[in-house]
């Protein structure tokens, strides 16, 4: 199911490279060529481990935009398996299939992992962080690999997205609060773990320390476009801080039932980040889980920690504080890809609360209509988010623009006229940086042009000039000027709409 979702018609939904995804593309080239880094400055600055394995894909297939998409395909695919076997071992199989289901089928998930940005790895490495930490504590035998891997996969999530960093306090949260309920016995406990705990420490500064000699090196790259769109800023917050950020938390919270992210690369766009049919048990569970966090408290205060409670509370905190990313910042709210780090949580918790109701229908001796309940509500939430994403998302325009599919027709066309000298491209500084990379093998054969200025060039015969989505506005002027150049060339998309302009001075 979860393959299904991620890797049907890949190769043409969503078929574009945003300038963004693109981006990454420029740093794998510098990849390729050698430079190799654990942070990359383009675009305010970037982590790189999602880098490297776009760099893979790329030396094996070439450049366009489905080889990007596999990766963060594969990605949100492997999430959905490492969701499984932690909700398994947390809350039991039957929770663990539908959190797999939910997070599977999901129009939010799917539109984000077919995304190719580096955000998609907070899901995985989050939950293989969390994975090996609890097979640590649960298992018996393989307690130095499985300190070894903890570790080594937490420390890889700072390679991710900054949002990760927040799974650093979640770590020290639940470190003090165990801390707290052993307080009687901290020595033998030290002296039981401590190899343990070094080797977990050795995995985690290993892996920790390109990027944080990077960071030491270049400080000002640490927060990067974080400083940028926070509540603190006055632009954003026009003196009130308070009121903006409730305002983020309420719109935050919404969008889990309704009027989520506007943005079709983070979301099917307005649709809420939860179907209606599982909204409701994600809400319930919500409330039952944060308060079973306060209750772990009483319970380490008392030295009588269970364990459910744990889980239970792990979960919520999990979820609050990767919602810390998104409610401190004041830019295109409620943000998707903020956001991306409470994604596995998100489905945990309606699957607690679906099979908590599902074990009390159990109780009732009416077998064929539990059978029928159960295939209605499950084909129900498959139908919902299937329809969302290749029926609403598919079918609109605006999601094709939003990857600018337009731009992979320019750059194919660039390609196989490769004349750099008569080629003038009409194009802004951002956009063209898709154009830059899928022109790569060709040494990006065109002139560029600032769009509003197109009209002033100087023509000589055989010339061309490319107008591409974003910039047909311009070549209204151009073709008022230059009324001598001929249009050779049309493409418009599968809804009829022009997407590329090509003019020739005869």
């Amino acid at each position: 199911m979860a393959f299904l979702f991620r890797f049907w018609l890949i190769k043409t939904l969503p078929g574009g490279l945003f300038p963004d995804e693109a981006a990454n593309g420029l740093d794998v080239n510098s990849i390729l060529d050698g430079d190799v880094q654990p942070f990359y400055e383009r675009g305010n600055g970037r982590e790189a481990l999602f880098f490297y394995f776009l760099a893979a894909v790329v030396a094996a297939f070439g450049r366009g935009p489905w080889q990007h998409h596999i990766v963060s395909a594969g990605f949100g695919l492997a999430a959905v398996i490492a969701t499984y076997f932690l909700t398994k071992r947390m809350f039991g199989k039957n929770t663990a299939l539908l959190a797999a289901f939910f997070m599977a089928v999901s129009s939010y998930a799917v539109t984000v992992t077919r995304t190719a940005f580096r955000a998609n790895l907070v899901p995985f490495f989050a939950t293989m962080a969390i994975l090996f930490t609890v097979r640590f504590f649960q298992d018996k035998k393989h307690k130095y690999l499985n300190a070894i891997l903890a570790g080594g996969f937490f420390g890889l999530g700072f390679y991710t997205y900054t949002s990760f960093r927040m799974m650093l306090a979640l770590a020290i949260g639940f470190k003090i609060l165990l801390l707290l309920a052993s307080r009687d016995k901290v020595r033998q406990i030290f002296a039981k773990f401590w190899r343990y705990k070094l080797a977990a420490a050795g995995a985690f500064a290993l892996t920790m320390l390109p990027l944080a000699g990077y960071f030491l090196t270049h400080p000002g790259s640490l927060v990067g476009r974080a400083g940028q769109v926070s509540i603190f800023s006055p632009a954003l917050n026009h003196g009130d801080v308070a009121g903006t950020f409730l305002g983020v938390f309420r719109q935050t919270i919404v969008s889990f039932f309704a009027y989520g992210d506007l943005n079709w690369r983070h979301n099917v766009s307005g649709y809420a980040f939860l179907s209606p049919l599982i909204s409701p048990f994600f809400a319930v569970a919500l409330i039952v889980f944060t308060v079973a966090g306060f209750q772990l408290l009483k319970q380490a205060w008392h030295r009588q920690i269970k364990e459910q409670t744990f889980y239970m509370a792990l979960v919520a905190a999990w979820f609050w504080l990767m919602l810390v990313p998104e409610i401190t910042t004041a830019e295109g709210i409620p943000h998707g890809l903020r956001l991306i780090g409470v994604m596995p949580a998100i489905f945990i918790l309606p699957a607690w609360a679906v099979n908590r109701l599902w074990q009390k229908i159990k109780s009732y001796n009416y077998r064929d209509a539990r059978a029928v309940i159960a295939i209605i509500f499950l084909s129900a939430v498959f139908l919902y988010n299937f329809y969302l994403y290749f029926g609403v998302a598919a079918g609109s325009p605006e999601y094709y623009y939003a990857f600018r599919s337009d731009l992979t027709a320019v750059s194919e066309y660039l390609n196989s006229r490769n004349k750099k000298e008569t080629t003038y491209l009409s194009l802004d500084k951002f956009s063209v940086q898709t154009v830059d990379y899928l022109t790569t093998a060709t040494n990006n054969p065109y002139l560029l042009v600032d769009p509003a200025h197109t009209y002033e060039v100087k023509l000589k015969k055989g010339d061309q000039v490319v107008f591409t989505m974003s910039t047909l506005y311009d070549q209204t002027k151009f073709s008022q000027t230059h009324r001598r150049a001929q249009l050779v060339r049309e493409e418009r998309n599968q809804f009829g709409q022009i997407i590329m302009l090509v003019y020739e001075q005869p």
